[in-house]
Protein backbone atom coordinates (compact mmCIF):
# COMPACT_ATOMS: atom_id res chain seq x y z
CA UNK A 1 0.00 0.00 0.00
CA UNK A 2 2.61 2.67 0.90
CA UNK A 3 5.12 1.45 -1.94
CA UNK A 4 2.32 1.83 -4.39
CA UNK A 5 0.94 5.52 -3.04
CA UNK A 6 5.08 6.07 -3.16
CA UNK A 7 5.20 4.94 -6.92
CA UNK A 8 2.43 7.29 -7.52
CA UNK A 9 3.82 10.38 -6.17
CA UNK A 10 7.02 9.77 -7.76
CA UNK A 11 5.57 9.61 -11.28
CA UNK A 12 3.71 12.36 -10.90
CA UNK A 13 0.47 11.13 -10.66
CA UNK A 14 -2.48 12.44 -8.97
CA UNK A 15 -0.20 14.24 -6.41
CA UNK A 16 -2.43 16.04 -4.01
CA UNK A 17 -4.27 13.36 -2.89
CA UNK A 18 -1.17 10.84 -2.87
CA UNK A 19 0.50 12.99 -0.40
CA UNK A 20 -2.05 13.04 1.98
CA UNK A 21 -3.31 9.32 1.45
CA UNK A 22 0.43 8.75 2.06
CA UNK A 23 0.73 11.12 4.83
CA UNK A 24 -3.09 9.50 7.05
CA UNK A 25 -1.55 5.66 6.16
CA UNK A 26 1.68 6.57 8.20
CA UNK A 27 1.72 7.16 12.11
CA UNK A 28 3.97 9.88 13.27
CA UNK A 29 6.41 8.05 14.53
CA UNK A 30 7.43 5.89 11.30
CA UNK A 31 10.66 6.77 9.84
CA UNK A 32 10.93 6.46 6.12
CA UNK A 33 13.90 5.75 4.08
CA UNK A 34 12.72 5.68 0.57
CA UNK A 35 15.93 8.24 -1.08
CA UNK A 36 13.92 8.46 -4.04
CA UNK A 37 10.92 9.37 -2.34
CA UNK A 38 12.90 11.76 -0.14
CA UNK A 39 14.23 14.06 -3.29
CA UNK A 40 10.90 14.27 -4.88
CA UNK A 41 9.54 15.59 -1.68
CA UNK A 42 12.24 18.40 -1.35
CA UNK A 43 11.64 18.99 -4.83
CA UNK A 44 7.88 19.14 -3.84
CA UNK A 45 8.42 22.30 -1.19
CA UNK A 46 8.55 24.59 -4.63
CA UNK A 47 5.48 23.29 -5.95
CA UNK A 48 2.65 26.03 -7.18
CA UNK A 49 0.09 24.16 -5.04
CA UNK A 50 0.60 25.51 -1.30
CA UNK A 51 -1.46 22.10 -0.04
CA UNK A 52 0.80 20.18 -1.85
CA UNK A 53 4.01 21.85 -0.39
CA UNK A 54 2.26 21.74 3.01
CA UNK A 55 1.94 17.99 2.62
CA UNK A 56 5.42 17.00 1.27
CA UNK A 57 6.69 19.26 4.45
CA UNK A 58 4.99 16.64 6.63
CA UNK A 59 6.21 13.71 5.22
CA UNK A 60 9.80 14.94 5.01
CA UNK A 61 9.75 15.37 8.40
CA UNK A 62 9.31 11.58 8.69
CA UNK A 63 12.71 11.28 7.31
CA UNK A 64 15.66 11.28 9.90
CA UNK A 65 18.55 12.06 7.70
CA UNK A 66 21.01 14.99 8.88
CA UNK A 67 20.07 18.69 6.77
CA UNK A 68 16.05 17.39 6.91
CA UNK A 69 15.11 20.16 9.77
CA UNK A 70 17.28 22.65 8.27
CA UNK A 71 15.43 22.71 4.47
CA UNK A 72 12.18 22.33 6.96
CA UNK A 73 13.00 25.68 9.08
CA UNK A 74 14.45 27.45 5.32
CA UNK A 75 10.92 26.39 3.72
CA UNK A 76 8.60 27.77 6.69
CA UNK A 77 10.42 31.42 6.61
CA UNK A 78 10.02 31.50 2.62
CA UNK A 79 6.50 30.13 2.85
CA UNK A 80 4.23 33.38 2.12
CA UNK A 81 0.47 31.27 2.42
CA UNK A 82 0.16 31.08 6.32
CA UNK A 83 -1.85 27.46 6.28
CA UNK A 84 0.89 25.93 4.59
CA UNK A 85 3.74 27.10 7.45
CA UNK A 86 1.52 24.54 10.04
CA UNK A 87 3.20 21.32 7.44
CA UNK A 88 6.72 22.43 8.16
CA UNK A 89 6.02 22.99 11.90
CA UNK A 90 4.31 19.30 11.98
CA UNK A 91 7.51 18.41 9.91
CA UNK A 92 9.53 19.73 12.35
CA UNK A 93 8.04 18.49 15.03
CA UNK A 94 8.95 14.83 14.26
CA UNK A 95 12.43 15.97 14.16
CA UNK A 96 15.15 16.63 17.12
CA UNK A 97 15.06 19.79 17.00
CA UNK A 98 17.37 20.99 20.27
CA UNK A 99 19.95 22.48 17.70
CA UNK A 100 17.51 24.94 16.28
CA UNK A 101 15.48 25.35 19.99
CA UNK A 102 16.64 29.24 19.55
CA UNK A 103 15.30 29.46 16.18
CA UNK A 104 11.71 27.69 16.83
CA UNK A 105 11.45 30.37 20.18
CA UNK A 106 12.00 33.17 17.52
CA UNK A 107 9.31 32.06 15.56
CA UNK A 108 7.06 31.56 18.80
CA UNK A 109 7.70 35.41 19.81
CA UNK A 110 7.34 36.62 16.01
CA UNK A 111 3.57 34.50 15.82
CA UNK A 112 2.56 35.63 19.60
CA UNK A 113 3.72 39.35 18.46
CA UNK A 114 1.62 38.96 14.78
CA UNK A 115 -1.05 41.83 14.68
CA UNK A 116 -1.54 41.96 10.92
CA UNK A 117 -1.68 37.94 9.82
CA UNK A 118 -5.22 35.87 10.66
CA UNK A 119 -5.12 34.64 14.40
CA UNK A 120 -6.69 31.32 13.24
CA UNK A 121 -3.22 30.59 11.19
CA UNK A 122 -1.40 31.99 14.31
CA UNK A 123 -3.14 29.67 16.59
CA UNK A 124 -2.65 26.98 14.42
CA UNK A 125 0.87 27.33 14.11
CA UNK A 126 1.47 27.90 18.01
CA UNK A 127 -0.97 24.62 18.90
CA UNK A 128 2.00 23.06 16.98
CA UNK A 129 5.07 25.26 18.11
CA UNK A 130 4.11 25.47 21.76
CA UNK A 131 4.03 21.95 23.05
CA UNK A 132 7.38 21.22 20.94
CA UNK A 133 9.55 24.06 22.49
CA UNK A 134 7.98 23.10 25.78
CA UNK A 135 8.79 19.33 24.94
CA UNK A 136 12.49 19.95 25.70
CA UNK A 137 12.54 21.69 28.96
CA UNK A 138 13.79 25.28 27.72
CA UNK A 139 10.34 26.97 29.55
CA UNK A 140 11.77 27.12 33.72
CA UNK A 141 9.77 24.75 35.59
CA UNK A 142 7.13 26.23 37.49
CA UNK A 143 5.86 24.90 41.06
CA UNK A 144 2.80 25.46 43.31
CA UNK A 145 4.17 27.36 46.55
CA UNK A 146 3.29 25.29 49.28
CA UNK A 147 1.45 28.14 51.04
CA UNK A 148 -0.68 30.88 49.55
CA UNK A 149 -3.42 33.22 49.73
CA UNK A 150 -6.39 31.70 50.88
CA UNK A 151 -8.46 30.33 47.60
CA UNK A 152 -11.96 28.60 46.86
CA UNK A 153 -11.23 25.34 45.57
CA UNK A 154 -14.51 22.64 44.71
CA UNK A 155 -13.17 18.96 44.97
CA UNK A 156 -15.96 16.99 42.66
CA UNK A 157 -17.13 14.47 44.09
CA UNK A 158 -20.18 11.75 42.78
CA UNK A 159 -23.48 13.36 42.69
CA UNK A 160 -25.57 13.86 46.23
CA UNK A 161 -22.03 12.13 48.08
CA UNK A 162 -20.64 15.49 49.02
CA UNK A 163 -21.20 14.60 52.67
CA UNK A 164 -18.22 11.84 52.25
CA UNK A 165 -15.90 14.49 52.29
CA UNK A 166 -17.25 16.26 55.53
CA UNK A 167 -14.87 15.00 58.01
CA UNK A 168 -11.90 16.09 55.95
CA UNK A 169 -12.45 19.15 56.25
CA UNK A 170 -13.59 20.25 59.20
CA UNK A 171 -10.68 22.14 59.45
CA UNK A 172 -11.41 24.83 56.93
CA UNK A 173 -14.55 26.50 55.40
CA UNK A 174 -16.86 24.47 53.60
CA UNK A 175 -19.92 24.24 51.63
CA UNK A 176 -21.62 21.43 49.84
CA UNK A 177 -22.20 22.94 45.61
CA UNK A 178 -23.46 21.08 43.12
CA UNK A 179 -20.04 19.22 41.91
CA UNK A 180 -18.85 18.83 45.67
CA UNK A 181 -17.67 20.67 48.03
CA UNK A 182 -16.14 24.12 47.89
CA UNK A 183 -13.01 24.55 50.60
CA UNK A 184 -11.16 28.12 51.41
CA UNK A 185 -7.53 27.06 51.70
CA UNK A 186 -4.23 28.20 51.36
CA UNK A 187 -2.07 25.17 51.03
CA UNK A 188 -3.67 23.01 47.51
CA UNK A 189 -1.51 20.28 48.88
CA UNK A 190 -3.44 19.59 51.79
CA UNK A 191 -6.19 18.48 50.15
CA UNK A 192 -3.96 16.39 47.63
CA UNK A 193 -4.18 13.15 50.03
CA UNK A 194 -8.11 13.20 50.39
CA UNK A 195 -9.17 9.47 48.67
CA UNK A 196 -12.84 10.35 47.66
CA UNK A 197 -12.84 13.34 45.51
CA UNK A 198 -12.59 13.38 41.74
CA UNK A 199 -10.58 16.56 40.75
CA UNK A 200 -9.80 19.70 42.22
CA UNK A 201 -10.82 22.92 40.25
CA UNK A 202 -11.34 26.49 41.07
CA UNK A 203 -13.94 28.89 39.86
CA UNK A 204 -13.19 31.81 37.89
CA UNK A 205 -14.77 34.96 39.59
CA UNK A 206 -17.52 35.92 37.37
CA UNK A 207 -17.62 32.97 34.99
CA UNK A 208 -20.19 31.13 36.76
CA UNK A 209 -23.41 30.79 34.34
CA UNK A 210 -22.48 32.37 31.43
CA UNK A 211 -24.27 32.30 28.32
CA UNK A 212 -22.82 29.87 25.50
CA UNK A 213 -21.47 32.73 23.32
CA UNK A 214 -17.33 32.27 22.38
CA UNK A 215 -16.75 36.15 22.49
CA UNK A 216 -19.04 36.53 26.32
CA UNK A 217 -17.42 33.79 27.32
CA UNK A 218 -13.64 35.24 26.63
CA UNK A 219 -14.65 38.89 27.94
CA UNK A 220 -15.38 37.23 30.92
CA UNK A 221 -12.23 35.15 31.44
CA UNK A 222 -10.19 38.17 30.01
CA UNK A 223 -12.05 40.13 33.33
CA UNK A 224 -12.03 36.95 35.31
CA UNK A 225 -9.15 37.07 38.48
CA UNK A 226 -7.48 34.36 36.69
CA UNK A 227 -3.75 36.21 36.33
CA UNK A 228 -4.11 37.06 40.18
CA UNK A 229 -4.75 33.62 40.66
CA UNK A 230 -1.57 32.54 38.78
CA UNK A 231 0.25 34.68 40.87
CA UNK A 232 -0.85 33.40 43.96
CA UNK A 233 -0.14 30.11 43.54
CA UNK A 234 2.70 29.36 41.30
CA UNK A 235 6.44 30.52 42.31
CA UNK A 236 6.84 31.81 38.76
CA UNK A 237 3.84 33.49 36.77
CA UNK A 238 5.92 34.63 34.34
CA UNK A 239 4.03 32.41 31.06
CA UNK A 240 1.94 29.62 31.18
CA UNK A 241 1.50 26.64 28.80
CA UNK A 242 -2.42 26.50 29.03
CA UNK A 243 -5.37 24.13 27.21
CA UNK A 244 -9.08 25.28 27.25
CA UNK A 245 -11.09 21.85 27.47
CA UNK A 246 -14.83 21.83 27.09
CA UNK A 247 -17.61 19.23 28.12
CA UNK A 248 -20.24 21.21 26.00
CA UNK A 249 -23.44 18.70 25.24
CA UNK A 250 -23.11 19.38 22.10
CA UNK A 251 -19.30 20.47 20.74
CA UNK A 252 -18.74 23.93 19.20
CA UNK A 253 -15.53 23.88 17.42
CA UNK A 254 -16.75 27.81 16.22
CA UNK A 255 -16.87 28.85 19.81
CA UNK A 256 -13.84 27.30 21.08
CA UNK A 257 -12.31 29.01 18.06
CA UNK A 258 -13.29 32.57 19.27
CA UNK A 259 -12.35 31.78 22.73
CA UNK A 260 -9.01 30.97 21.86
CA UNK A 261 -8.51 33.86 19.46
CA UNK A 262 -9.76 36.57 21.70
CA UNK A 263 -6.95 34.94 24.62
CA UNK A 264 -4.50 34.77 22.43
CA UNK A 265 -4.64 38.77 21.60
CA UNK A 266 -5.20 39.18 25.05
CA UNK A 267 -2.70 37.50 26.17
CA UNK A 268 -0.05 36.92 23.87
CA UNK A 269 3.19 36.50 25.81
CA UNK A 270 1.18 35.28 29.25
CA UNK A 271 -0.78 32.62 28.04
CA UNK A 272 0.15 30.28 24.97
CA UNK A 273 -1.65 27.21 23.90
CA UNK A 274 -0.83 24.24 23.59
CA UNK A 275 -2.26 20.19 23.38
CA UNK A 276 0.09 18.75 25.57
CA UNK A 277 3.16 19.44 28.29
CA UNK A 278 0.73 22.24 29.60
CA UNK A 279 0.90 23.40 33.13
CA UNK A 280 -2.70 24.46 33.32
CA UNK A 281 -6.07 23.86 32.34
CA UNK A 282 -9.54 26.18 31.82
CA UNK A 283 -12.29 24.39 32.09
CA UNK A 284 -15.43 25.17 30.46
CA UNK A 285 -18.20 22.88 31.49
CA UNK A 286 -22.44 23.27 30.57
CA UNK A 287 -23.61 22.40 33.67
CA UNK A 288 -27.13 23.92 32.94
CA UNK A 289 -28.04 23.92 28.98
CA UNK A 290 -27.02 26.60 27.59
CA UNK A 291 -24.87 27.91 30.76
CA UNK A 292 -21.34 27.80 30.57
CA UNK A 293 -19.64 28.18 34.26
CA UNK A 294 -15.56 28.52 33.49
CA UNK A 295 -12.66 26.72 35.83
CA UNK A 296 -8.98 26.59 36.58
CA UNK A 297 -7.36 23.64 37.11
CA UNK A 298 -3.41 23.05 37.89
CA UNK A 299 -2.62 20.77 35.33
CA UNK A 300 1.37 20.29 36.86
CA UNK A 301 0.15 19.55 40.19
CA UNK A 302 0.88 15.76 40.50
CA UNK A 303 -1.79 13.90 42.74
CA UNK A 304 -0.13 10.48 43.86
CA UNK A 305 -3.16 9.18 45.55
CA UNK A 306 -4.09 6.79 42.53
CA UNK A 307 -0.59 6.26 40.91
CA UNK A 308 -0.85 2.36 42.16
CA UNK A 309 -2.95 1.76 39.46
CA UNK A 310 -0.78 1.01 36.57
CA UNK A 311 -3.45 -1.42 34.95
CA UNK A 312 -6.72 -1.23 33.93
CA UNK A 313 -9.65 -3.75 32.20
CA UNK A 314 -12.38 -3.01 30.52
CA UNK A 315 -14.70 -2.52 33.80
CA UNK A 316 -12.11 -1.20 36.16
CA UNK A 317 -13.99 1.39 38.85
CA UNK A 318 -12.44 4.47 38.88
CA UNK A 319 -10.59 4.79 42.38
CA UNK A 320 -11.83 7.95 43.48
CA UNK A 321 -15.51 6.08 43.16
CA UNK A 322 -14.54 2.87 45.24
CA UNK A 323 -12.88 5.39 48.00
CA UNK A 324 -16.73 7.05 48.06
CA UNK A 325 -18.23 3.41 48.61
CA UNK A 326 -15.73 2.67 51.22
CA UNK A 327 -16.17 5.50 53.15
CA UNK A 328 -19.80 4.78 53.20
CA UNK A 329 -18.89 1.21 54.75
CA UNK A 330 -16.03 2.32 57.26
CA UNK A 331 -18.40 2.59 60.24
CA UNK A 332 -19.27 -1.37 59.36
CA UNK A 333 -15.75 -2.39 59.26
CA UNK A 334 -13.27 -3.50 61.85
CA UNK A 335 -9.32 -2.61 61.97
CA UNK A 336 -7.46 -6.20 60.97
CA UNK A 337 -10.15 -8.10 59.15
CA UNK A 338 -10.06 -10.55 56.93
CA UNK A 339 -11.49 -9.87 53.76
CA UNK A 340 -12.40 -11.29 50.93
CA UNK A 341 -12.88 -10.21 46.89
CA UNK A 342 -14.94 -12.91 44.91
CA UNK A 343 -14.77 -10.75 41.63
CA UNK A 344 -12.04 -8.94 42.39
CA UNK A 345 -11.25 -7.74 38.52
CA UNK A 346 -8.50 -5.30 38.41
CA UNK A 347 -8.20 -5.12 42.27
CA UNK A 348 -9.19 -1.67 42.43
CA UNK A 349 -12.51 -2.22 45.21
CA UNK A 350 -10.02 -4.63 47.78
CA UNK A 351 -7.37 -2.29 47.34
CA UNK A 352 -9.20 0.84 48.11
CA UNK A 353 -10.73 -1.21 51.44
CA UNK A 354 -7.40 -1.98 52.20
CA UNK A 355 -6.15 1.65 52.01
CA UNK A 356 -9.03 2.34 53.99
CA UNK A 357 -8.52 0.53 57.38
CA UNK A 358 -5.83 -2.17 57.73
CA UNK A 359 -6.61 -5.73 57.18
CA UNK A 360 -5.46 -8.82 58.61
CA UNK A 361 -5.40 -10.91 55.53
CA UNK A 362 -6.93 -10.13 52.24
CA UNK A 363 -7.58 -12.23 48.92
CA UNK A 364 -8.88 -11.66 45.92
CA UNK A 365 -10.73 -14.59 43.46
CA UNK A 366 -11.57 -13.87 39.66
CA UNK A 367 -11.61 -16.85 36.85
CA UNK A 368 -10.12 -14.04 34.03
CA UNK A 369 -6.35 -14.28 34.45
CA UNK A 370 -5.54 -10.70 32.81
CA UNK A 371 -7.78 -9.39 35.52
CA UNK A 372 -5.81 -11.24 38.24
CA UNK A 373 -2.59 -9.94 36.29
CA UNK A 374 -3.97 -6.64 36.35
CA UNK A 375 -4.40 -6.38 39.99
CA UNK A 376 -1.39 -8.12 41.38
CA UNK A 377 0.60 -5.30 39.16
CA UNK A 378 -1.70 -2.19 40.60
CA UNK A 379 -1.34 -4.42 44.09
CA UNK A 380 2.77 -4.09 44.02
CA UNK A 381 2.24 -0.58 42.91
CA UNK A 382 0.36 0.22 46.42
CA UNK A 383 2.65 -1.90 48.24
CA UNK A 384 -0.52 -3.71 49.62
CA UNK A 385 -0.58 -7.32 51.11
CA UNK A 386 -2.85 -8.61 49.18
CA UNK A 387 -3.49 -12.31 47.98
CA UNK A 388 -4.81 -13.70 44.52
CA UNK A 389 -6.19 -17.19 43.33
CA UNK A 390 -7.55 -17.85 39.97
CA UNK A 391 -10.63 -19.50 41.36
CA UNK A 392 -14.37 -19.39 40.72
CA UNK A 393 -16.39 -17.87 43.63
CA UNK A 394 -19.17 -20.01 43.38
CA UNK A 395 -16.28 -23.13 43.79
CA UNK A 396 -14.13 -21.25 46.49
CA UNK A 397 -14.21 -22.97 49.78
CA UNK A 398 -12.15 -21.93 52.81
CA UNK A 399 -11.56 -23.31 56.19
CA UNK A 400 -11.51 -19.89 58.27
CA UNK A 401 -14.36 -17.58 57.53
CA UNK A 402 -14.08 -13.64 56.50
CA UNK A 403 -15.18 -10.71 58.38
CA UNK A 404 -16.16 -9.15 55.33
CA UNK A 405 -16.72 -9.33 51.12
CA UNK A 406 -15.99 -6.30 49.68
CA UNK A 407 -17.05 -6.84 45.60
CA UNK A 408 -17.90 -5.05 42.32
CA UNK A 409 -20.26 -7.95 40.71
CA UNK A 410 -20.38 -8.91 37.66
CA UNK A 411 -22.91 -7.31 35.30
CA UNK A 412 -25.02 -7.85 32.61
CA UNK A 413 -23.42 -5.38 30.54
CA UNK A 414 -20.57 -7.29 31.11
CA UNK A 415 -21.98 -11.48 30.71
CA UNK A 416 -24.50 -10.52 28.03
CA UNK A 417 -26.00 -13.77 29.15
CA UNK A 418 -29.13 -13.12 31.68
CA UNK A 419 -29.19 -16.86 32.19
CA UNK A 420 -25.26 -17.24 33.51
CA UNK A 421 -25.86 -13.79 35.40
CA UNK A 422 -28.91 -15.32 37.41
CA UNK A 423 -27.14 -18.28 37.95
CA UNK A 424 -24.48 -16.64 38.87
CA UNK A 425 -25.81 -14.17 41.40
CA UNK A 426 -28.41 -17.03 42.81
CA UNK A 427 -25.31 -19.18 43.75
CA UNK A 428 -23.21 -16.43 45.33
CA UNK A 429 -25.79 -15.19 47.60
CA UNK A 430 -26.81 -18.84 48.75
CA UNK A 431 -22.65 -19.28 49.35
CA UNK A 432 -21.87 -16.06 51.56
CA UNK A 433 -23.06 -18.14 55.16
CA UNK A 434 -19.93 -20.40 53.96
CA UNK A 435 -17.89 -17.53 53.81
CA UNK A 436 -18.88 -14.46 56.34
CA UNK A 437 -18.87 -15.64 59.86
CA UNK A 438 -22.13 -14.11 62.00
CA UNK A 439 -21.67 -10.39 62.59
CA UNK A 440 -19.58 -10.21 59.38
CA UNK A 441 -20.51 -7.98 56.25
CA UNK A 442 -20.96 -8.18 52.59
CA UNK A 443 -20.15 -4.73 50.54
CA UNK A 444 -21.33 -5.21 47.15
CA UNK A 445 -21.53 -2.77 44.59
CA UNK A 446 -23.61 -3.64 41.31
CA UNK A 447 -26.42 -2.14 38.73
CA UNK A 448 -28.36 -5.44 39.16
CA UNK A 449 -30.69 -4.54 41.76
CA UNK A 450 -33.44 -6.83 40.96
CA UNK A 451 -31.06 -10.04 41.27
CA UNK A 452 -30.19 -8.61 44.43
CA UNK A 453 -33.26 -7.80 45.76
CA UNK A 454 -34.42 -11.17 44.93
CA UNK A 455 -31.54 -12.83 46.55
CA UNK A 456 -31.85 -11.04 49.70
CA UNK A 457 -35.44 -11.82 50.25
CA UNK A 458 -34.67 -15.62 49.38
CA UNK A 459 -31.72 -15.45 51.99
CA UNK A 460 -33.73 -13.50 54.52
CA UNK A 461 -33.10 -16.27 57.14
CA UNK A 462 -28.98 -15.12 57.65
CA UNK A 463 -29.14 -11.84 55.38
CA UNK A 464 -30.23 -8.58 56.85
CA UNK A 465 -30.11 -5.03 54.54
CA UNK A 466 -28.57 -2.41 56.72
CA UNK A 467 -28.17 0.57 54.03
CA UNK A 468 -28.65 0.79 50.49
CA UNK A 469 -27.23 4.13 47.97
CA UNK A 470 -28.21 4.80 44.86
CA UNK A 471 -25.26 5.88 42.81
CA UNK A 472 -25.68 8.02 39.60
CA UNK A 473 -23.22 6.64 37.33
CA UNK A 474 -23.24 9.39 33.90
CA UNK A 475 -26.70 8.02 32.54
CA UNK A 476 -26.84 5.05 34.24
CA UNK A 477 -27.62 3.80 37.96
CA UNK A 478 -25.47 1.77 40.31
CA UNK A 479 -26.18 0.39 43.60
CA UNK A 480 -24.43 -0.08 47.29
CA UNK A 481 -25.93 -2.33 49.83
CA UNK A 482 -24.40 -3.20 53.01
CA UNK A 483 -25.65 -6.37 53.99
CA UNK A 484 -25.14 -8.36 57.70
CA UNK A 485 -24.95 -11.50 58.32
CA UNK A 486 -26.88 -13.32 60.86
Amino acid sequence: MIEEISDKILRGQDVRASLIALKNTLSDDVEIRDEGLYNKLVELLKDEDPKIRKNAAILLGSFKKTGVKEILLDGYHHETIEFAKEGYLKGLAKQDCKSILGELKEIQEALVNDDHADKKHIQAQLKILNPLIRSYGSHKKKMVKLLHKDVDVILTTLPYYQFTLFEYVLHLKYKPVGQGVLVRTNSVYDLLPLRNYKDMIIPLKGCALMEKDGQVIASQLIQSNLLELLDNLFDNADKFYYKITDTFREKDPKLMDTVLKTMLKAYPNKLLNATRNYEIEILLKELRPGKISAYLKLSILHNPRFDYRKEVISNSMQPYVAATLMELAKPYMIDYAKVLDPFVGSGITLIERCMMKPARFALGLDIYGKGLEAAKRNTKAAQLPINYVNKDALRFVNSDLFDEIVTDMPTYAQMHDKKSLTHLYDGFFERIRRLVKAGGYVFLYTSEIALVEKNLRLQKDYLTLIEHYDVPRGKNLHYFFIIQVR
